[in-house]
């Protein structure tokens, strides 16, 4: 057949191609009112505020009405009706739209459509979305339904399914659509060899009753749910929501009637002695963000809480876009403005001020019984790291008694721990006077600034720096002989920072201080200045100040470098003290800075150093240094020894982690819904402004979708058994797009937001209502449902396409071809993890640390987050786990939702940092490590060893053109890292220590290298 004919049949297949409709096929809801809609509806629609000439169009009795003699539409009479004069005139003055209303001109292919309706009697109709679905007669009961409604339109275009997927590909595919993870090697065998008839029905059985596949499910509802771990906006503090998380993985693998899941969501707390768990359920309505910025009126946030909730609710259940009825009528859609604010009222009663953090009540107290695992893993992560320290600290004693010897030998009794900077030159940001008065000594004179940022710059002689000392002097030339020439006499220092200088060079590096200490700090609450730890968080509104202390001397405090400092030729060190306080007139009038190399307790007290009490000691050998001054130097010895450093840190982390886990197993408030005991009253308010109040209205649904009477007042339970009814037109349709969409990456309503006017015409209208009406009747249950799309032919054929099929329908409309996509991030993240042996497959508990970049949360939020990444199995859970901060995402989701506000749609990317991550991400590079170091201890030829990676990560062997080019691959990487063992070694080393054996380091380097490329291959990361 001719591939013209072939693109012209299609084309008259495809519904929202209105330019081959004949007068027959003309149907109102498909064809003639999406025109109106977009054209005539913004001035002749639903929206009160906006309409013109008095005229509705969305009206049939006002569309044809008699208006004096004439009348807009007239059935069969093209020449009596206006609208057709309207929209072909020529006189500008007259043509419908009109050119200053933004709206195109009607095509012509459009305007014959409204003539042939005209002509053929104007069949007026509601739009196909807001019509009860019927179930189509499917006359071949032999046949998959779904099979005969997608090859019924593929018979109509001449074309036919494509042939069917080979088993691996439709192995990895359904595996990833119903557990979002690759199939594991068990699972390959024993589909791959199972011959039998149904093996294909059993694998989905064994797939749905995976407890991965609540995994699955629960990050597409997440997404919907706009569900994080904090509350957004400046302050995004953190919240323990997370028990909500479980229960929605809880519910998916029980399959729990999905009508049943909405109805708890949205009135657990209203049903009969309800449990925990069903008022734990209402948190899907308190996943929205709060604001608890300074200075906004709480009222206008919860005002925008109880908006976020009926809008979340017309995206993910009913398709619409609500949110446009906030400030006026919809324009497009028959939800009037007194329609929102009804729905606004179901939600306007919940006990709630406004407020955010803490005090964003109400909230259930609850235990998850999720956390005893996680506190037993992490209690063994403890007890096997100690045990590794012990070991290291052991071997550390011998080397420590020559150490001493030496430091015995070598210190001096005048020895000085800190030396006294001489400063180099001498800056202030806002004109302050800096001199060099002597002895290291710097004071202030001349100009006076609110505040002001002084700048010491350094030639240090030293090449190695672990510490500061600030010292602040008072002076008869200060305000009552204090600390300033300010207004009181006393300073605030807001932050200090040291940075290197390259002499030629306008680059600053920013040097980390982890620890400060001060010899005294006046009493604080809240965020008032004072305390010495407040100068290393870059915020301006704290800091330390020794205000309150009545005794006029010198004050001292001590700065701890991260890492020592070792400065490099033509570098010079940089202090910067800055005085930033709210308060003003409070900079530093007389100081002197000090430097050390010793680290540890030297750095971390007030007190002499040990070397310094070991200069004290006068002791001629190392017998004769008492137990508790050798005790104090062998801790200082311990800071400088590398291997114990490593295992120490490790073990400090994995205590942090314990400790944080076991706050989890205590009583936690989650956010969930509750009635207030005063009804408030709800109002429309005019333009949608949060304190314009308008008429009163109570809670009520749009009778446009499906009318709801009551004898008693409305209640949420009322609301979701509405959503939920048989009857409602919407939510079984809009539920069951999700689910295609979830297997085809784009559902067979590719607006999945909006069935509205605006939104896309169904591609298979007959389908999407028969697997509407499937999920209602089968008593809402969804893994029935996606079994049945998992298992039609259509779902099973091949997603190879031809350069002709293609360029007919490059989005795969009328599905002739399986949908090939790029996999969603989190997948692949799951997947590298799966495939390498990494992954920690328990479910439920406190939300894990991935790997990410150092830094990102640092610039953010001025020190008042730190990351800190997951130590032992617990980083390697999946990715639905993972801590979710609304201002700071996941770095490795190049295309997830922003949890920010409901989100149903697909987001699909290839955008080259992708790629950089797949390549760079600590995750990715582990699984790798990981990979080779399993294939290493199973296989001994490098044929052998390729051949399992690749079953490992894409569940086949090569081809011997793939194996030729990894052997190649390999060979020359071996040959590099032979040459190289550094670089092989350095490549090895990071991520969990469990993990790390570099005892074969260039082949495990070469390997890793070769895994890492596979894990990179276009069909590692696609949905075939």
């Amino acid at each position: 057949m001719p591939v013209k004919l072939i693109l012209l049949l299609i084309i008259s297949a495809l519904p929202c191609s209105r330019s081959e409709s004949s007068a027959e096929e003309i149907r109102f809801s498909r064809d003639v009112l999406p025109i109106l809609s977009d054209r005539c509806f913004h001035c002749h629609g639903p929206d009160e505020s906006h309409r013109e000439a008095d005229l509705r169009l969305d009206l049939k009795e006002n569309a044809f009405a008699d208006r004096g003699g004439y009348a807009v539409i007239v059935p069969h009479k093209i020449s009596e009706s206006e609208l057709m004069t309207r929209i072909t005139t020529d006189d500008e003055t007259l043509l419908m739209p009109p050119q200053d209303s933004h709206r195109k001109p009607l095509t012509d292919a459009e305007v014959m459509i409204l003539r042939k309706w005209i002509e053929g009697g104007a069949h007026w109709g509601k739009h196909w979305a807001y019509e009860k679905p019927i179930r189509p007669v499917i006359p071949d009961r032999a046949q998959h339904p779904i099979d005969y409604f997608v090859t019924t339109r593929l018979k109509k275009a001449g074309l036919s399914l494509s042939s069917p997927a080979d088993k691996r590909t439709l192995l990895r595919r359904v595996c990833f659509d119903l557990t979002g993870l690759p199939p594991t090697s068990e699972q390959a065998q024993k589909f791959l060899s199972d011959t039998s008839a149904d093996a294909y029905e059993q694998l989905v059985e064994r797939l749905l009753a995976s407890d991965h596949y609540g995994e699955r499910m629960a990050m597409w509802w997440l997404d919907a749910a706009r569900y994080s771990d904090t509350d957004g906006f400046q302050q995004d503090a953190t919240r323990t929501n997370w028990p909500w998380r479980d229960w929605v993985i809880h519910e998916f693998n029980n399959n729990q009637p999905f009508n049943k899941f909405i109805r708890e969501q949205f009135a657990g707390d209203l049903l009969p002695n309800a449990s925990d768990e069903q008022i734990l359920a209402t948190s899907f309505h308190r996943q929205h963000m709060t604001n608890g910025e300074g200075g906004r009126d709480p009222e206008e946030s919860r005002i925008d809480y109880v908006i976020d909730r009926v809008n979340t609710t017309g995206t993910v259940l009913l398709g619409l876009t609500l949110g446009c009825a906030q400030c006026h009528s919809h324009k497009f859609d028959p939800i009037t403005q007194e329609d929102y604010y009804s729905l606004f009222a179901f939600f306007n009663n919940i006990d709630e001020d406004g407020s955010a953090g803490r005090k964003a009540k109400p909230y259930l107290e609850y235990s998850s019984p999720y956390v005893d695992r996680a506190v037993t893993e992490a209690e063994q992560l403890v007890e096997f790291r100690a045990k590794k320290v012990d070991s290291v600290k052991k071997k550390a004693e011998q080397e420590f008694a020559v150490w001493l010897d030496q430091r015995v030998q070598q210190t001096e009794k005048e020895y000085q721990g800190w030396t006294i900077i001489q400063p180099g030159r001498l800056e202030s940001v806002a004109g302050t006077v800096l001199d060099h008065v002597g002895d290291g000594i710097v004071q202030t004179s001349g100009p006076l600034p609110r505040q002001d940022d002084y700048l010491v710059f350094v030639n240090h002689g030293h090449t190695r720096i672990t510490g500061i000392r600030l010292e602040i002097f008072p002076h008869d030339s200060h305000t009552s002989e204090k600390y300033t020439r300010g207004e009181n006499g006393e300073f605030i220092l807001t932050d200090i920072k040291l940075q290197v200088h390259q002499k030629g060079r306008s680059q600053l590096q920013d040097i980390q201080i982890t620890n400060a200490i001060a010899d005294v700090e006046p009493p604080t609450k809240g965020r008032q200045y004072g305390l010495i730890k407040d100068t290393l968080d870059d915020d301006p509104r704290n800091g330390w100040t020794t205000a309150g202390i009545e005794e006029i001397v010198p004050h001292t405090a001590v700065f701890e470098l991260g890492d020592p400092l070792f400065l490099e030729q033509g570098e010079e060190l940089v202090v910067v003290l800055l005085h930033r306080s709210t308060e003003g007139n409070a900079n530093i009038g007389r100081f002197r800075v000090s430097v050390t190399d010793q680290p540890g307790q030297a750095v971390r007290s007030l007190e002499p150093m040990p070397l310094e009490k070991l200069a004290l000691a006068e002791v001629n050998s190392s017998a004769e240094v008492n137990s508790e001054l050798r005790s104090e130097l062998f801790a200082q010895f311990l800071v400088d020894h590398i291997e114990f450093q490593v295992v120490n840190t490790a073990l400090e982390q994995a205590k942090n982690q314990l400790v944080q886990v076991k706050k989890a197993s205590g009583k936690l408030n989650v956010m969930v819904l509750s009635e207030k005991a005063e009804k408030r009253e709800t109002h429309i308010l005019e333009r949608g402004v949060w304190d314009n109040k308008g008429k009163v209205v109570s809670a009520d649904v749009p009778s446009a979708i499906l009318s709801l009477s009551s004898e008693n007042e409305l209640s949420r339970l009322d609301l979701a058994n509405w959503i939920v009814s048989p009857e409602n037109p919407l939510t079984s349709r809009v539920i069951s797009n999700h689910l295609w969409q979830l297997c085809f990456g784009a559902g067979l309503v590719r607006t999945p937001d909006d069935f509205g006017l605006q939104g896309e015409f169904p591609t298979h209208p007959d389908l999407l209502d028969w697997l509407a009406l499937e999920l209602v009747e089968s008593d809402w249950n969804l893994k029935h449902l996606l079994k049945q799309i998992v298992t039609s032919q259509t779902y099973r054929q091949s997603s190879n396409v031809s350069k002709e099929l293609y360029e007919l329908d490059p989005e795969n409309r009328i599905f002739a071809r399986a949908a090939r996509f790029r996999l969603p991030s989190w997948m692949i993240r799951d997947a590298a993890l799966l495939s390498s042996g990494l992954l920690n497959p328990a479910i439920g508990g406190p939300p894990v640390m991935p790997y990410q970049p150092e830094g990102v949360w640092k610039e953010m939020f001025m020190g008042r987050f730190v990351y800190e990444s997951s130590q032992g199995p617990a980083q390697f859970r999946r990715t639905i786990y993972a801590f979710w901060r609304r201002s700071a995402a996941p770095t490795f989701l190049f295309d997830s939702a922003q949890r920010r506000v409901c989100e149903v749609g697909r987001r699909l990317t290839n955008t080259p940092l992708h790629a950089l991550t797949l390549l760079n991400d600590q995750t990715q590079l582990e699984a790798s490590r990981e990979l080779a170091q399993c294939i290493m201890k199973d296989s001994v030829s490098v044929e052998h060893q390729i051949n399992q990676l690749f079953q490992r990560v894409l569940t086949r062997s090569p081809t011997a053109e793939e194996q030729a080019i990894l052997i190649r691959e390999f060979e020359r990487t071996t040959v590099f890292y032979a040459k190289h063992p550094d670089d092989a070694k350095r490549l090895l080393n990071f991520g969990q220590p469990e993990n790390q054996d570099d005892s074969q380091y260039v082949e495990q380097a070469a390997l890793m290298v070769i895994a890492s490329l596979i894990f990179n291959l276009d069909e590692a990361i696609s949905h075939e």
